[in-house]
């Protein structure tokens, strides 16, 4: 039970450091550790052979018992040819001190694991766990092998079958067990990295279809007017006004540009207090074109005292999402009806069509990424970014539909009132 008891306490702090080497100092530390691995490795490995044999199982004889082998082994796999003759050395060097006939054992059976150890490195990296597994576990076992007969040699004494079978069976066990966590660490940590690879990748795939998302809108509304312009009885205002509308469009589309070119810097909000009624009329004559090309009428029960705090170019882009999804809700034409009234502390806009519906399920999946009922021809983002306006803003969504009966979207924001020349939230 000694013996058990002491290769047992070895394993622990094998296990405790091992564990804590690479899940805080190699993650805490990975940039800088990168071209210097190999030297923490033979110093975690050196120190652990130094605490084995400090508390290691002693016979009378000057043989020592314990699990030095498992950082020799491990520390050369993981650390090179260098870093196993320098563990190679520590272990001679530390157990130099306690003499006997020990020694000649540690050094013969030492040195041919060592050798081993160097020559099977590169074959060991390009293994799976489970030869991994096989291949420390084979040393192991011949290097406890290799003990017991060489102890049997110089001491000319038969064999201890219980301290054979208990040191053997330890050390194979606590082989497998040191193997396979390195194993597991280093593999969640792969699968961790590949994880943030593919995030960031998503990241930018994502950044890129809402930017085309949102330039489209503008881009839109502003082929809708110059599509107008062609037409030969259109009086000069109209033709300036339009002109106009469609260059203002195209500036911002540049905006849109702009700020996802700088969406990685810190932005201050510039916030301020607006009128809703203005920006939905803002919004209809924007989508005014589009609308008539899809023959859907739109009309409108405005408040004209509703006042909201926010940014009013993002409001603008939620209402331009929702109305130009409503709009090709309806192929064959249709109604559209936006209502913006006071409830109680909220400003209520109402914003309801005749198209072809939703189902619950599709409900609860609005303002996902890439979720569409367009099929091949939405990407889903332009409701991602009304959810997320909407949120800033500190309102809410609430969405009613009904196949082949149409959609009603209901927003709910916060009213804002004037006092004194300061805004204040209700």
């Amino acid at each position: 039970m000694g013996l058990f008891k002491d290769l047992l306490f070895n394993l622990i702090f094998i296990l405790i450091t091992t564990l804590a080497c690479q899940l805080f100092v190699i993650d805490r530390l990975r940039y800088v550790l990168t071209k210097n691995c190999k030297w923490l490795v033979t110093c975690i490995a050196g120190f652990q052979i130094l605490f084995c044999i400090a508390f290691s199982y002693r016979e009378t004889n000057g043989f020592i018992f314990d699990l030095r082998l498992i950082p020799v082994i491990l520390g050369g796999f993981y650390g090179g040819p260098i870093t196993s003759l320098l563990l190679f050395i520590i272990v001679l060097l530390t157990r130099l001190p306690f003499g006997g006939n020990g020694i000649w054992v540690t050094f013969f059976c030492t040195a041919g694991i060592t050798l081993i150890v160097c020559f099977l490195h590169k074959l060991y990296q390009s293994q799976n766990t489970r030869k991994k597994l096989f291949i420390a576990t084979s040393l192991a076992t011949a290097y406890s092998l290799s003990v017991f007969i060489l102890k049997n040699i110089l001491t000319d004494q038969p064999i201890n079958m219980a301290y054979a079978w208990i040191y053997t069976g330890t050390l194979i066990a606590s082989m497998l067990i040191v193997t396979y966590l390195i194993e597991i660490v280093r593999q969640n940590e792969i699968l961790r990295e590949a994880v943030l690879k593919s995030e960031k990748s998503e990241v930018v795939s994502q950044l890129a279809a809402s930017l085309s998302h949102e330039v489209r809108n503008p881009l839109t509304v502003t082929r809708g007017f110059l599509q107008m312009l062609k037409d030969p009885m259109l009086d000069q205002g109209k033709k300036s006004f339009y002109l106009d509308t469609a260059i203002e469009e195209l500036d911002r589309a540049e905006l849109i540009i702009k700020e996802y070119l700088s969406f990685s810097k810190p932005q201050t909000e510039n916030t301020s207090t607006f009128c809703i009624r203005m920006e939905i009329v803002k919004a209809l004559e924007l989508l005014k074109p589009y609308a008539n090309n899809f023959s859907v009428k739109i009309q409108t029960v405005l408040d004209g005292d509703l006042v909201i705090m926010g940014e009013a170019s993002k409001f603008q882009q939620c209402l331009l999402n929702i109305i130009k999804n409503s709009i090709e809700a309806m192929p064959n034409g249709g109604n559209i009806c936006i209502r913006a009234i006071e409830s109680g502390a909220f400003a209520s806009v109402h914003i309801k069509d005749t198209g072809i519906g939703m189902t619950p399920a599709q409900i609860s999946r609005l303002g996902e990424p890439y979720f569409s009922t367009k099929q091949d021809k939405g990407t889903g983002l332009g409701m991602v970014v009304v959810y997320k306006v909407i949120q800033e803003m500190g309102g809410s969504i609430e969405t009613k539909s009904a196949l082949q009966k149409g959609t009603e979207f209901t927003l709910r924001l916060p009213l804002g009132k004037w006092r004194s020349g300061q805004f204040r939230h209700n």
